[in-house]
């Protein structure tokens, strides 16, 4: 792992990790791995891996349930694209780990992007964690859990090719995304996913007991 080419931003009680996006890193699941920033980024504690690449997921390496049984006989590789923007968030702040609260967190960056897209005059709708763009897919999302840590994987297609055949989707750059701006683009929604589950815990410790 080359870390001279790695941007590393401490950000309240987490840790950005922004990788070079020309190396083109591959989403296959393995980044869903637990303290997978730590092992591979020299990163401890509550973390956020920000990357560029294209993806490629059979149902071997994919964990909802749901999308496996709905569509595996569709495709070898259910999940697939040329070039994406992808969020790792490796969060330890809720012991024992909370798969409930980390979709609820899930859906609060879902929300963020919708936000900033709005911004952008895009018409959008939202399907749980899923972003559409008339009848095209702009995004995959899921969050998990292991023994002491909870995970959120966000892609967002970038470009438009390498999709899977039976899904229609589209990508940043065909909604008037510059690509030069992309990376200071998703680190700003990242520093807005931190800003806002850092304001819930000064709520909570401002909040007399009933």
């Amino acid at each position: 792992m080359d870390l001279i080419k790695l941007k590393k931003i401490e950000y309240r009680s987490y840790n950005i990790v922004v990788e070079d996006f020309k190396n083109n890193i591959i989403y296959d699941g393995s980044q869903l791995s637990s303290q997978y920033i730590a092992n591979n980024y020299n990163v401890l504690g509550n973390s956020i891996l920000v990357f560029r690449g294209g993806m490629s997921l059979s149902p071997a390496e994919m964990i909802d349930i749901k999308d496996i049984q709905r569509e595996s006989h569709l495709a070898e590789i259910l999940i697939s694209s040329d070039d994406s923007l992808h969020v790792i968030i490796e969060e330890f702040d809720i012991q024992p780990p909370n798969l409930e609260i980390e979709y609820y967190r899930l859906r609060l960056l879902t929300l963020l992007i919708l936000e900033q897209l709005n911004l952008k005059g895009i018409k959008i709708q939202r399907k749980g964690t899923d972003i559409y763009i008339g009848e095209k897919k702009l995004n995959v999302a899921i969050a998990s859990v292991g023994v002491t840590n909870s995970k959120i994987h966000f892609g967002l297609n970038v470009g438009n090719s390498g999709f899977p055949q039976h899904v229609n989707a589209i990508g940043l750059l065909e909604l008037e995304f510059k690509d030069n701006q992309l990376k200071e683009w998703i680190i700003s929604v990242v520093k807005q996913y931190i800003d806002e589950v850092q304001m819930v815990k000064e709520d909570v410790s401002k909040t007399k007991s009933i």
